[in-house]
């Protein structure tokens, strides 16, 4: 392991005690980071870490390069979750993060790694029916804003600081280039159980998209839908935490 795949750089932890008995491993949207996650930490029950992904180029690792393609962040990333993987673990990504929690575990399945104990989803089409017409890390800048604006993805505090918008644009670029250059790796369905939450007012994925995760699993698939729009994973804290609840206490029953 190097400087660069150290798991304190890489990932924020919410608790380090020793009564962990499930990791979850969160894989935030194009443009967010670890914080992203936060208001969920209250809502979990005890013995749950989570961890969130942090990516370089934001929040505390602001001074560090943006990685803007799949074979510059995978080689670093996967080393570094590695040392988590010693426990049990459940995996998480909302919108594009799903696409990065998706890849990782089919990566994990590749070089020989644990399973996880669940995969959880959100507002994502399923990989079977993914499609990449118009990739939006070629956008001019205008157009890019403004497709992020309407995704509900622009914060507030950025969209009136010049100097914000700028660096932000970069992350953008560089996260939906990641996204949209990756190709999932192939093979047969995962033997590990996915769960998608979907809002039912989301504009931009729909049920049937969502739905189509189905076939990634060759275990249960479960398909929740929300009140709510296309950012639900983030609002619904309390429904993480509960499920969340029913995968720890289902991993206890098997033992």
């Amino acid at each position: 392991m190097t400087a660069e795949t150290l798991p304190g750089r890489w990932v924020a932890r919410s608790r380090t005690s020793d009564d962990v008995r499930l990791r979850l491993l969160c894989f935030p949207h194009v443009g967010a980071g670890a914080t992203a996650f936060r208001a969920w930490i209250p809502h979990l029950p005890p013995g749950v870490e989570l961890c969130a992904v942090r990516l370089p180029g934001r929040e505390n690792r602001l001074a560090e390069p943006l990685l803007d393609s799949p074979d510059a962040l995978f080689p670093l990333l996967d080393p570094a979750l590695e040392t988590l993987l010693d426990l049990p673990f459940a995996v998480i990504g909302h919108c594009s993060g799903s696409v990065l929690a998706y890849e990782y575990v089919r990566r994990l399945q590749r070089a020989g790694g644990p399973p996880p104990r669940h995969i959880v989803l959100s507002s994502a089409p399923g990989a079977a029916v993914r499609q990449i017409n118009d990739p939006l890390h070629l956008l001019p800048r205008d157009e890019l804003i403004a497709r992020v604006s309407e995704f509900g993805g622009m914060p507030e505090a950025v969209s009136s600081d010049a100097d914000l918008m700028t660096m932000f644009e970069r992350i953008l670029r560089a996260d939906y280039r990641v996204i949209e250059l990756l190709t999932y790796s192939t093979g047969a369905p995962l033997d590990v159980p996915i769960t998608v939450l979907g809002g039912r007012r989301d504009e931009f994925v729909t049920v049937c998209e969502m739905a189509a995760w189905s076939e990634a699993t060759s275990k249960e698939f479960t398909l929740h839908l929300l009140d709510a729009g296309h950012y639900v994973l983030y609002k619904a804290a309390a429904t993480i935490g509960r499920l969340v609840r029913e995968i720890s206490e289902a991993g206890n029953d098997e033992h």
